[in-house]
This record gives structure tokens, sequence and C-alpha cells, in this order.
């Protein structure tokens, strides 16, 4: 469904610069994470739903062939260290990959700076803005972890979106507390079909960045509990990843001997590890719909969470174990899920049939679709 203009502009630009890495032939370590994955996926679907698409990304280094209908990449300028001294320099780069990409509707995905310039910019060209929701902490304005300025801003700039979209029923209930003028759509987050993990049960797999929030230090409670398991940790840094932090869980871990921990490693990698987890471990104290309960559940593999279940998913349909924030039940669970072969498999088994259900690129693009026919119509 295409609603075109007379005016030569794209139908929808996407701008998640780190998303770069998925482009590439090998795609890199370095490639950002979940949100980079689902704004690659909605370019995509988009394209072959018949839209003109632009996905503005950094640079590529070794771009692979694209099978149409594919977005059309719109290269922003790679953002340098020195470039945080000097804000005015990114919010430049953000307004000149938008009037490249020249769309008549922009979609921005979770809190940021660059929403601040994206908005600027759709308000000085009449063009609309969609500001979609990647974590719960978006909908916090009052986060320890970022700058009070920054935060202010980008509260200020989302609630000039013409459209707000949240990934869960939770997020719907968070939005109005900061942008009670915009009425959320819920649409699923995205997963990729995947063929059922094959390679056994050799270890728990925990995948997410290195920062507090994401509580790793609870991941290396679990595994001392259960000596008899072995942890795999794959710790990408960030520029949110304190030292004092990075220092505790690699000397915990040197005192550790059934957990080995990666800072880096490429989506290929991170697919084949899937492929031997028992189940993939979540301890975050927050998070949106994790891509990682998504990944594990289209091969056929349990989740452990320590607190977090988006809209009741692991408990309503029986994809995972979660241990409500106690330890001790982290690891009575972490246990049965390392001895049962087959409750891993009756777990496992539930979830491909939820994701396909619920998450298929499918039923997801559709919804995309439909909403952005309206806000294209509109304008």
């Amino acid at each position: 469904m295409t609603v075109r203009s007379d005016s030569g502009q794209r139908d929808v630009a996407i701008y998640a610069p780190y998303a770069c890495a998925l482009y590439e032939r090998n795609a890199g370590a370095n490639g950002g994470g979940g949100a980079e994955l689902q704004t690659t996926l909605l370019a995509r679907g988009l394209a072959a739903e018949g839209l003109e698409v632009a996905h503005i990304v950094f640079p590529i280094d070794d771009p692979r062939p694209l099978e149409p209908p594919a977005p059309t990449l719109i290269r922003r300028r790679k953002a340098r260290s020195q470039d945080r001294l000097h804000p005015p320099r990114e919010l430049i780069d953000v307004w000149r990959s938008l009037s490249k990409a020249d769309a008549r509707v922009v979609i921005v995905r979770g809190s940021g700076g660059y929403v601040v310039p994206a908005a600027a910019w759709c308000r000085a060209h009449g063009r609309s803005l969609v500001f979609a929701a990647s974590n719960d902490l978006d909908f916090d304005l009052d986060r320890p972890d970022r700058r009070a300025a920054t935060l202010r801003a980008y509260g200020t700039a989302a609630k000039q979106a013409q459209r707000l979209v949240v990934q869960t029923r939770r997020q719907a209930e968070l939005a109005p507390r900061v942008f009670p003028a915009l009425d959320p759509v819920l649409i699923p987050s995205f997963a990729q079909p995947a063929p059922p993990a094959s390679g056994g049960a050799k270890y728990f797999l925990w995948i997410d960045r290195l920062v507090s929030y994401k509580r790793p230090e609870k991941l290396l409670d679990l595994a001392a509990g259960l000596p008899e398991a072995r942890f795999r940790m794959i710790a990408p840094e960030s520029s949110e990843t304190s030292p004092e932090l990075k220092q505790r869980v690699y000397e915990r871990i040197a005192a550790l001997p059934n957990v080995e921990i990666v800072s880096q490693q490429s989506r290929e990698e991170i697919f084949e590890a899937l492929h031997g987890a028992a189940a993939v471990v979540k301890t975050s104290e927050v998070e949106g719909m994790p891509n990682t309960f998504l990944e594990a559940w289209s091969r056929g593999l349990p989740v452990l969470s320590l607190s977090v279940d988006p809209d009741r998913r692991i408990e309503e349909h029986g994809v995972g174990l979660l241990a409500g924030g106690s330890i001790d039940r982290f690891v009575e669970q972490g246990w049965r899920l390392w001895t049962d072969p087959e409750l891993r498999a009756e777990i496992g088994s539930r979830g491909r049939e939820f994701v396909t259900a619920t998450h298929s690129p499918e039923a997801v693009t559709d919804r995309w679709a439909a909403l952005l026919g309206e806000v294209l119509a509109e304008r």
C-alpha cells in the first residue's frame, strides 16, 4: 500500500545510524542492538509493501548486495568521539541526513538527543514524526544514567510526534504520564524466523550490554548457585559502561570457573551461540520487549528471567520461567532447566508457536503499514 504525493519525496525515513553493520557482508560486532535490528526489519518490510523507504545509517565498510525490494540507504557522517564536546555538529549531521532522505514521515526509535533535531526538521519542513519506544526507560525522564538536560530536550521533542508507537501494554500504560497528548499505538516487535536450536544444552546464555540496569552481576549470582552448569556471557561495552562495573564483573568471573565472557561478537556468532544454549537468561531491571527473548523463542529456546516479563508473556504463554526477583528461585529454576530436557523442549515448543503468531514479520509489517498509511494520508 503506497500513498504518494507528486513531490518526489520518499514516503518514510528511518533514522538508526548504528544499524549500518547490519548491511555489511559480515554483520559486525559493533552494529548496535535490538533497536537497530528492529529498524532494519521495519525498513525491509515497508519496502516490500511498496513504500519508498530511506534508512539513515553510518557509512558501511563492506556493503552486501540488497535484494529488491529494499530501502535506500542514506549514509550520514560517522560521529567522532570529539563530537560529544560539540553537540551542534551532531545536530547538523542529523539534520543534513534527514534533508538528504527527504521523506514525508520520519521514524525515530528510542530516547536520545537525536530526537531533538529530527523533531525540529519535521516541524521546519512540514513533515510527520513517528516516535517508536524501544524500552520502558523511554518513559522515564528522571533516569540517573542520562544527563538531565538531554532527557528534558528529548521529552519536549518527542511530544511533537504525530504518532507514538509502543511495544507492549505496559508501555501504553506508561506513555500518558510523559506524553499525555499522544495516543499510543501498540505494534509488537519483529521476530525473524529461525530453525530450531540443535546444538544441545551446553550453557546458559546471557546477551546484553555491560551497563548497570542490565544487572550482569545477578547472572554471576546464578552461576555461583549452579556450579554444575556452565554460563556464557556476551557483554558488549558502551559509553554507559562504568569502569567500576566492568572491574567488578571481570574480577568475579575470574573466580567462577563455570563462566566465560566475551565483550563483542558478530550477529552470526551470536546466532551460533544460541544453538548451544539451554536457555537465554535475562537479569535486567527494566526492558521493553527484549530482542533476545524473540530470538530465543524463534529457535525453540526457553527464557529464564529474574524480573522482567513484558505484558506477562512468560507466565501467560508458558514460554519461560520467571523468578519474580528472587535469587533463590532463580537458582532453583535454573537447575530445573539445566537438568530437565523434556521441560526445555516443552517450553521451547510453546515459544515457537507464540512468536510465529504474534511477532512474525508479516503480522508486524501489516500493522506498521496501516499506521503509516494513515499518517501519509493525513499529510
